[in-house]
């Protein structure tokens, strides 16, 4: 099922002038991506940091565009174009603002479907595949998940436009590095629930601190069904912030706290994977399983998923049948061995948090020959530098035995200090390091994604 809009129905929806009118009818499918335009869509024009959607207006018209919306005039050579290609051209104050609202109206036409909204400082992708898995079991081949971490202004209406008459319930992420944008995207999902992941120090350059993140996640309890319940950490700074935003809602809480709602235990490296248990509280229930995924945060993001099962009336056995079902996608937190050495390459993002978690599981699972390479945590604010020297500190007492390799200018200040083995850039420190692995080496690359760790692992430069 497309999306579909009638033309009259567009400039109703996004206000705007008609530059080109167009033929009656109705647009079939929308995108803002000019090489996948197939007839009958509407092509709408963004303006990002690295591209402007206007430059290729006239390949959509020509790849079968039934209509362009654009926020500047085109010009008078541009539009005569486009009357002859017969595509039509909706031009409005802000393009961005108007495939929002069209992303919001097309939810709306889903009147009774759940749909769950994930935000976090970390562990936003994680929670939403296992959440999407667990609810699978539930509605099977009905869930529509977030595709990939595409959880910004581009991407969350995508996934609204993906919406159909076969969709039972949705898993829509949300992220936001800057105030407000949270609210913006919860204003267009218009969720029936909310779970927040955790609250962690991740972009405090825009927060400030973590009750300014707390409030920024908040917003999407806000955005909730008045009577909904909705789940957060129970272990968070920033908890009754979050309570604040809920409201009347239910809350429910997760976490490894003796006062969560939905408590976990992790119970480590055991035979088939990793051991997990799940406590419902308030039913008086437990559950004892074995899943794919390590560590004592993604367990904490199994109780989350746990939370949100038990809201739509699912026993802790199925929820436990969808958390065995979870895989994580791309490469996060998988090992791959290449060439005799074992690969963990987890450098998506980074902040304090993220980065313990991810050394912590490292040091479980791995042996003989470690390799810590560490990128800079970028968006980190005026405590960047105390961060990174905090988490140095903190590396030494874990991992005495590793090999310690930092990469970026952040951690440059305090390499040194530390006695790690330090380069200025990516480029450099794969240079250096690639000859040096031994065979049975295990090598962790954990940054911001920013710092470019990735072209470390083989292949990738």
């Amino acid at each position: 099922m497309s999306v579909r809009f009638r033309i009259e129905e567009l400039q109703a929806i996004c206000g705007g002038e008609w530059d080109v009118s167009a033929t009656v009818g109705e647009i079939v499918g929308i995108t803002d991506d000019s090489r996948v335009v197939c007839e009958g869509n509407l092509f709408v024009c963004l303006v990002g940091e690295l591209s402007d959607g206007h430059k290729y207006v006239l390949n959509a018209a020509r790849s079968g565009a039934k209509c362009v919306l654009v926020e500047r005039d085109l010009g008078d050579e541009a539009l005569s174009a486009l009357r002859e290609l017969g595509c039509g051209c909706l031009r409005v104050a802000d393009s961005f603002r108007a495939y929002h609202l069209l992303a919001r109206e097309w939810r709306r036409k889903f009147v009774r479907l759940p749909i769950v909204g994930i935000t976090g400082s970390s562990g936003k992708t994680s929670t939403k595949e296992m959440i999407a898995s667990v609810l699978e079991v539930k509605y099977p081949g009905g869930v529509l998940k977030t595709e990939g971490n595409t959880n910004n202004f581009f991407g969350v209406p995508r996934n609204l436009f993906r919406l159909s008459d076969e969709t039972r319930c949705a898993v829509i992420e949300m992220g936001s590095n800057k105030p407000g944008e949270i609210d913006r995207l919860a204003w267009m999902v218009e969720p029936t629930t909310g779970i927040v992941c955790n609250i962690g120090p991740a972009h405090l350059e825009f927060f400030g601190d973590l009750e300014g993140v707390a409030s920024e996640k908040g917003d999407l309890l806000a955005r909730t069904d008045f009577d909904s319940c909705v789940a957060v950490p129970g272990d968070c700074v920033g908890l009754e912030i979050l309570r604040n935003h809920a409201g009347a809602r239910q809350v429910v809480t997760f976490g490894t706290g003796a006062n969560c709602d939905v408590r976990c235990e992790y119970l480590g490296v055991c035979p088939g994977g990793y051991g997990l248990r799940l406590h419902d509280v308030a039913g008086g229930d437990s559950i004892e399983l074995v899943w794919s995924l390590g560590g004592e945060h993604q367990a904490v993001n199994a109780s989350g998923a746990a939370a949100i099962g038990l809201m739509f009336g699912m026993t802790l056995e199925d929820i436990a049948v969808g958390l065995r079902r979870c895989t994580l996608p791309g490469s996060r937190m998988k090992v791959e061995e290449v060439e005799g050495r074992h690969w963990v390459n987890d450098a998506y993002n980074a902040n304090p948090d993220s980065m313990r978690a991810s050394i912590t599981w490292f040091m479980e699972i791995s042996s003989g020959n470690r390799v810590l390479v560490l990128g800079d945590m970028l968006e980190m604010g005026e405590g960047a530098s105390c961060d990174h020297r905090q988490l140095l500190e903190w590396v030494g007492s874990v991992s005495e035995d590793a090999r310690i390799v930092t990469v970026g200018p952040l951690f440059g200040e305090h390499a040194s200090a530390f006695g790690c083995e330090h380069y200025a850039n990516s480029d450099d420190a794969r240079e250096a390091l690639l000859p040096s692995l031994d065979e049975d080496s295990w090598i962790l690359l954990k940054g911001s994604n920013g710092i470019g760790l990735y072209k470390i692992f083989p292949g990738n430069a």
